[in-house]
């Protein structure tokens, strides 16, 4: 089995514009706790759903769709609803087999403990990142 590593570049942010953290509160992923600041609950919550997306990613699809290529690369974006639940997810790959494994991948993603939120209302976040799988050996 060959070895796949990670690159990813990952963005995220509340849709309408989030003004300062003071009114804001980020998406919390299972496994972050609710009582961190907003910028401690961004990067738990990140790192979760790159931890999330590295364990899930079909690896031998990967493989066997570009057998020759050392890298293959995908542009994941979807957002978290007011209910925590992934929704309007979007993704461009190099090969249609990509793109629908991580499609599927991101529809089973566990609902989040808790939405963003504004003013003290739920809203919507966007998530976007490009991400690089490349072959170590």
């Amino acid at each position: 089995m060959k070895l796949f590593v990670f690159i990813m570049v990952f963005f995220c942010s509340l849709i309408l514009g989030a003004q300062e953290k003071q009114d804001a509160t980020y998406p919390v992923y299972r496994g972050c706790k609710q009582e961190l600041s907003f910028e401690e609950t961004k990067k738990c919550t990140s790192d979760k759903i790159m931890d999330y997306i590295k364990v899930s990613f079909n690896y031998e699809l990967a493989d066997k769709v570009f057998p020759t290529d050392l890298t293959t690369k995908f542009h994941v974006e979807f957002t978290i609803n007011k209910k925590g639940k992934t929704e309007q997810i979007n993704v461009k790959a190099h090969h249609k087999a990509i793109a629908v494994d991580v499609i599927q991948l991101i529809k089973r993603m566990p609902k989040f403990k808790a939405a963003g939120t504004m003013n003290g209302k739920p809203v919507s976040t966007y998530f976007s990142a490009l991400i690089t799988v490349r072959l170590l050996n």
